[in-house]
């Protein structure tokens, strides 16, 4: 798994924790993970997107497949429509340090190349990673395996995991999929050149 920040020494007490919004990007950074063979935890955060109870729904689906414990957190007040949600990385990445399981440990970001946002790039992941530091000492580190990968080189992936892309849910809608925002073309672009 690509970590641009090295591997650090990490205690007993530690579990890396993976950001399971229930899409093809976050199940496949979970099927990874599994084969690292360390203690995992799934976390899902409604944060008052949209589409929060199918992509829950899909989150513990894919956590189930995997047989990895899961849990939901849920920020009140906040609501958003759909596109894009300015900071929103760095609030999850933030509420998953405040949640994390153990004291040490990955929060695993299934991050991508090939977006326009700012927060899917190694310079948020080392910015991340600086405040993780401040805060736990070093003890937790941010973990972006697809960083440098496109879209479509991360559902290649998937693909060679065998990751169960029925179980997921990719629309920012939040009804059924409703084949016009980013994620619902990504994820009929991607299936359909298999």
């Amino acid at each position: 798994m690509q970590n641009p920040h090295g591997n650090r020494e990490r205690g007993q007490d530690s579990t890396d924790t993976i950001l399971l919004s229930g899409g093809i990007d976050s199940a496949t950074a979970l099927a990874l993970a599994v084969n690292t063979k360390r203690s995992l935890s799934a976390l899902f955060i409604d944060y008052g997107q949209p589409a929060a109870a199918r992509e829950s729904a899909a989150s513990v689906a894919v956590a189930t497949h995997y047989q990895v414990p899961h849990r939901s957190l849920r920020a009140g007040s906040l609501a958003f429509g759909s596109g894009e949600i300015r900071g929103r990385n760095a609030f999850l990445v933030h509420l998953a340090m405040l949640a994390a399981p153990a004291k040490s440990g990955a929060l695993i970001l299934a991050i991508h190349a090939g977006t326009p946002y700012r927060d899917c790039s190694l310079e948020f992941a080392k910015l991340m990673q600086q405040s993780l530091d401040f805060h736990t000492s070093g003890e937790l580190v941010v973990a972006v395996p697809f960083v440098a990968m496109t879209k479509s080189e991360v559902y290649q992936v998937a693909s060679r995991l065998e990751v169960p892309i029925q179980l997921t849910y990719s629309c920012e809608a939040g009804i059924s999929p409703c084949g016009v925002c980013l994620s619902c073309m990504d994820r009929e672009a991607l299936l359909a050149s298999t």
